[in-house]
Parts: C-alpha cells; sequence; structure tokens
C-alpha cells in the first residue's frame, strides 16, 4: 500500500473512531464518579486513536479533538470538554492550551457548581493537579507554572505555594504581568522586602507596570502593604 492510501485510511479512521465513540460520552457522564474521571479518561476515543495513529498523525487527531472542545466550551457541556481535553494532552502534551484550559475549568468552572465544599475543594485539587502534570511535559516554559501559581494566588488564597511557583514562572521568558502578580504574592506572603525588591526591579525595567512601581514601593515602605490606612 503506497503512503499517500495509508495516510487517508488512518486519518479516515482516526474521525470514524471519535464519530462512533464520542456519543458513548452522555453515559459516562452519568456513571462517573466526582474524583474517578482521570482513571476512565485513559480508555477515552482519541487514547485509542492516538495508539493506533502514530508519528504525525497524532497532530491531526489532536486539531481535531481541539475543536470539538472549542465547540462544547461555547454550548456550555463541561463536562462533555474533560476526557477530550485529556485525550488532546495524551496526544500532544507539548499544547501548552488544554492544560492551561483544562486546569482553569476544572478550578474554576466546575468547582463553583459543586454542592459541597467538599466537593468543591477536590474540582480546585484536580484543577492543580492537571497543571502540574501539564509541567512535568513542559518543564523549560513559564506558562503552566503562572496558571499554577495564579490559581494557588486568585482561587486557593495559599500565597506561599503561589510564590513558590510564580518564582519558577520568572526564570522563563515571559509576559510582564508575571513579574507583578509574583510582587503581589510575596506581599501577600507577608514577604515585604522581597516584594519591594521585586517592585524596584520593575520599576527598572521596560516591565509595562514600571509606572505603578514606585507606589507600591512607596506604601510597602511606609504601611507594609500597597493599601494605605485611608483605603
Amino acid at each position: 500500500m503506497t503512503k499517500k492510501p495509508y495516510r487517508l485510511i488512518s486519518i479516515t479512521t482516526v474521525i470514524i473512531l471519535f464519530l462512533i465513540l464520542s456519543p458513548l460520552q452522555d453515559t459516562i457522564d452519568r456513571q462517573r464518579q466526582l474524583m474517578g474521571f482521570e482513571r476512565r479518561l485513559l480508555l477515552m476515543p482519541g487514547e485509542i486513536a492516538g495508539s493506533l495513529v502514530l508519528g504525525g498523525f497524532k497532530g491531526l487527531a489532536a486539531d481535531l479533538l481541539w475543536l470539538q472542545v472549542e465547540t462544547l466550551f461555547h454550548s456550555g457541556q463541561h463536562y462533555r470538554m474533560l476526557p477530550i481535553m485529556r485525550t488532546v494532552t495524551f496526544l500532544q502534551p507539548q499544547f501548552i492550551t488544554p492544560w492551561a484550559v483544562g486546569g482553569w475549568h476544572l478550578s474554576y468552572n466546575i468547582s463553583v457548581q459543586a454542592k459541597t465544599d467538599e466537593e468543591r475543594d477536590r474540582w480546585v485539587q484536580a484543577g492543580l493537579d492537571f497543571l502540574k502534570e501539564g509541567i512535568s511535559y513542559n518543564p523549560e516554559r513559564y506558562d503552566l507554572y503562572f496558571e499554577l501559581g495564579w490559581t494557588f494566588y486568585h482561587k486557593v488564597k495559599n500565597y506561599g505555594e503561589a510564590v513558590k511557583y510564580l518564582e519558577l514562572a520568572v526564570k522563563f521568558p515571559r509576559p510582564d504581568y508575571v513579574d507583578d502578580v509574583l510582587a503581589h504574592a510575596y506581599e501577600k506572603n507577608g514577604e515585604i522586602d522581597k516584594a519591594i525588591a521585586k517592585w524596584t526591579e520593575i520599576l527598572n525595567s521596560n516591565n509595562s507596570f514600571h509606572e505603578i512601581a514606585s507606589r507600591m514601593i512607596r506604601n510597602l515602605k511606609k504601611y507594609g502593604s500597597t493599601i494605605t490606612p485611608e483605603g
């Protein structure tokens, strides 16, 4: 068999497998246990297709599945996104966006639908774990360190863990806002000297936040906070 027919057959196999197996997702959703979904996701259609379609075909399969994720997102079908998103990360672990969106989706979108605090916390933790897994495949980029640090900072209010991951994020080329969030995280974590040092670094650089850095430094030195007593 020549390469061209083989490629066409392989592509067709991916599409057919996805179309045949996707309707099973409704049943899986109804039967899922709250935090056991990751083990079941190992058997989702994209991963089966990924095992059959090797090499460059994995990229094609991931692209097709990611289009489906976007469709489900915009139609509000949050739970149905999860197995497909997991499949995309299986096929293309260096594709940053599914890791970042998946972690945010678990910790923010799905957790707020929880009926109990315990259930909510489990979904938030699932998002954190998802981001950590993504970092294991992409340790030389700022993106997922920042997403994890931001989730600890904004959602969990664990400023020590936020600092830990944001400090890792700034070791790599990154947007200016990463340093800004790290400076705030230092302050929230009670590390005022480090916050001042970070704002000073921002002030003396071309960082787009340098205009507010002097005010932050002044308030930290005077009040130990960027919020003055007058509010």
